[in-house]
């Protein structure tokens, strides 16, 4: 008894597996199964590549756009710097020109007239 049990374990071990018989359409013609899943698959991996290469690239993009915008930054920063460091020499320059010492020395180098020493010096603008 045992050896006819084992005997029929063997052959069940050994025989094939059964296969599914495959579905049929109410027209008649087998419907496409694995082949349809291959494709859908194949199909899907293909869409998430392309989401994932379309992310990567517009953060490469964003990127680049962002160093653009630092750069231009940069150079507007050094430009304000500049005319700011301008802004102050005439400032200063402005306020010498507004002391008595400065309109004398304008008058001076400006009309090449030297003031009496004594005389005050008064400057008329014209509006």
């Amino acid at each position: 008894m045992t050896k006819a049990a084992d005997a029929i374990g063997l052959a069940a071990l050994r025989s094939p597996a059964p296969q599914r018989p495959t579905p049929v359409r109410r027209d008649g013609a087998p419907a496409p199964s694995k082949r349809r899943r291959r494709l859908k698959l194949r199909f899907g991996r293909m869409m998430f590549a392309g989401v994932v290469l379309y992310l990567i690239g517009a953060g490469a993009i964003g990127e680049l756009q962002l160093l653009h915008v630092q750069a231009d930054e940069h150079v507007i920063t050094e430009q304000l710097s500049h005319t700011n460091a301008q802004n102050a020499v005439l400032s200063k320059e402005l306020h010498y020109l507004q002391s008595s010492a400065g309109q004398a020395a304008a008058v001076r180098s400006e009309l090449h007239y030297a003031p009496a020493g004594t005389t005050p010096l008064v400057i008329h603008t014209v509006p």
